[in-house]
C-alpha cells in the first residue's frame, strides 16, 4: 500500500503521481527554483491566503506560518494539502482550492496511513489514528491496514469531489510511521503546505492533531493552518 495513482494524470506541481514504491517521480520544484532570485516580482503568498479566506465560506480562519521560508514568494505553483478526517478537513480543501485558483497552482491531495510497523508497535494508536470499522487490538494487522487504506481512499475521493470542476489536482495515499513526518518530508517539493487546525479526540489526530504543530515547526515551506467555521468535515460518518 504505497502511493496511489494520481487523478487525471500528472500535473506540473510537487511530488505528484508516485510510483509503485511510493517514490515521487514528478519534477522537483525546489530544484528548479534553486538559485533563482527570490526577490523577483511582488510577494503573493500572504495575499493569496487572505483572498482564499474571504472566498471560502467554510473557513473561519487561515493562518500563514513561516512565510519567510518561501523560495519564491512571488509564485505558488504547487500546494500540498493534508487530507484527513475531522471538523476542519472540508474547510482545508476549500481554502486550498481558493489559494490554487488565486495563484494558478496545482494541488496534491495527500493522505497518510500508518505503516504495518506503526500498527504493530502501537505508535499509530498513540498518534490517534482512527480508521472507521475498527482498528482495535482484536483486529489483525492486515485487517487494520486494509481499514486505514479504505478510509484514506474514501477521504481522498471526498476531497477530490469537493474540488468540483477544479482539475489541477492529483492525489497520493502514502504509508508512514507518522503523518507529520511524511508531510514534512515532502514539503520541499512544494511551494506551500495546507493543513487543518489541531483536532482533539482519537479520530483525526494522526493528521490534524499534534501533527499540525510539527508541520508548522518543521516544514521547509510556508504552512497555512485552516480552521473551519463550524463542522466542515469531509467524512462525517
Amino acid at each position: 500500500m504505497n502511493g496511489s495513482d494520481a487523478d487525471g494524470g500528472g500535473g506540473s506541481g510537487g511530488a505528484a503521481d508516485p510510483g509503485i514504491d511510493g517514490t515521487a517521480n514528478s519534477r522537483d520544484v525546489s530544484a528548479e527554483t534553486a538559485g533563482v532570485d527570490a526577490t523577483v516580482g511582488e510577494p503573493i503568498v500572504e495575499s493569496a491566503v487572505e483572498e482564499a479566506l474571504a472566498a471560502a465560506p467554510t473557513a473561519a480562519d487561515a493562518t500563514l506560518e513561516g512565510a519567510d521560508r518561501a523560495a519564491r514568494p512571488d509564485r505558488v505553483s504547487s500546494v500540498l494539502v493534508a487530507v484527513g478526517p475531522g471538523p476542519h478537513s472540508g474547510a482545508t480543501v476549500d481554502a486550498a482550492r481558493e489559494i490554487a485558483e488565486a495563484t494558478d497552482a496545482w494541488l496534491e491531495l495527500f493522505h497518510v496511513v500508518p505503516t504495518d510497523d506503526a500498527l504493530a508497535d502501537g505508535s499509530a494508536a498513540t498518534d490517534g489514528t482512527g480508521a472507521e470499522g475498527g482498528t482495535g487490538g482484536s483486529e489483525s494487522g492486515a485487517d487494520a491496514s486494509a481499514d486505514y487504506a479504505a478510509t484514506g481512499e474514501r477521504l481522498l475521493d471526498a476531497a477530490r469531489d469537493r474540488l468540483g470542476g477544479f482539475d489541477r489536482a492529483d492525489r497520493w495515499l502514502v504509508e508512514d510511521r507518522s503523518a507529520a513526518g511524511a508531510i514534512v518530508e515532502q514539503s520541499p517539493y512544494y511551494d506551500l503546505v495546507v493543513v487543518g487546525a489541531p483536532t482533539t479526540g482519537t479520530v483525526g489526530r494522526f493528521v490534524f492533531g499534534s501533527t499540525t504543530d510539527t508541520v508548522v515547526d518543521d516544514a521547509e515551506v510556508p504552512v497555512v493552518v485552516v480552521e473551519a467555521d463550524g463542522d466542515a468535515a469531509l467524512d462525517a460518518a
